[in-house]
């Protein structure tokens, strides 16, 4: 029988080679290797790295520590110092904003402010005479019930002031001509009054020399009535509403013995109301309670 060298040192060796441990490879050696190798990006690895993180309900990407002390003490001060400017500028510019933009007959000063009031309507396109209206019933603060009357003014040539006629009124707040059948059956005169009631509305008071012919004309203005007198009666009414009036039809009413034709909105407000007080009085106002006021007042004086 052949004998076979052993050889212990070599058979040392061979048991080392089998049990050695493979070389530790990292993250970073294979990045390295897929860069290499196959071409790919630091940005297309991490994207991808990404991809696997959300696949086992991790975050996309990792989140580092919370904000510091410093971020949130920022915010807060940002946030102190908003709600201060907030307050201060309600607080300086709180009343004229509630004078441009509301409509409560309690919006602008506390002290009542009964003192006619003056507007030009020399060369004046319709948007400026309507914008002073709206001016000064921002300036208005009536108590409810009270009035107070805007005086139309206009210039002659020679520079010299008076007061407008119903005519050079109409035709200054209308884009159609009122009808020339009203204009010959009334006074010259007029008055227009801001009244307060739950809201801040125009009454316009005309003598009529004809019962008769001044009740046929306003009938026949009807139509056109809306559009053209509610921005100058009501100059805080939305007059993109003024189209929903359209195919809406006056109604007949009784106060206290009066005749009244109203017009109501798709809710139910009188947004127009006239009628004839007397023979000789005809009364144009912007909400009903207007024109209601006028005959109780007038009832006082018999």
């Amino acid at each position: 029988m052949k004998e076979i060298d052993f050889n212990a040192s070599g058979a040392e060796e061979a048991q080392k080679k089998q049990i050695s441990k493979p070389a530790v490879r990292t993250f970073r050696d294979d990045v390295q290797e897929l860069i290499k190798e196959r071409g790919e990006t630091r940005t297309s690895i991490a994207f991808a790295e990404a991809a696997r993180r959300e696949t086992r309900g991790e975050k996309r990407f990792p989140v580092e520590g919370e904000p510091s002390h410093l971020g949130r003490v920022i915010l807060i001060l940002v946030f102190v110092l908003a709600f201060g400017l907030g307050v201060g500028g309600y607080a300086l510019f709180g009343n004229h904003i509630n004078s441009l933009f509301g409509k409560t007959a309690t919006s602008t000063p506390l002290t009542p402010t009964t003192k006619d009031i003056e507007v030009d309507l020399t060369n004046s396109p319709r948007e400026q005479v309507l914008a002073d209206i709206s001016i000064a019933f921002g300036k208005t603060f009536l108590p409810t019930g009270q009035r107070r009357t805007i005086i139309f003014m206009t210039k002659e040539e020679d520079g010299n002031s008076r007061k407008a006629t119903k005519e050079e009124f109409f035709a200054a707040i209308s884009v159609k001509k009122a009808p020339n059948a009203l204009f010959r059956s009334l006074d010259s005169q007029f008055t227009y009054q801001v009244y307060s009631s739950s809201t801040l509305s125009g009454v316009i008071l005309l003598g009529s020399r004809s019962y008769a012919d001044s009740f046929a004309a306003t009938l026949d203005w009807e139509v056109d009535m809306a559009s053209e007198l509610i921005p100058a009666l009501d100059p805080w009414y939305d007059r993109k509403l003024l189209r929903n009036l359209e195919e809406r039809k006056f109604k007949d009413e009784l106060y206290k013995g009066v005749a009244i034709r109203s017009l109501y909105d798709l809710d139910g407000n009188s947004v127009l109301s006239y009628g004839f007080v007397n023979k000789r009085t005809l009364v144009i106002a912007g909400k009903i309670d207007g024109i209601r006021s006028i005959i109780e007042q007038n009832e006082l004086t018999k």
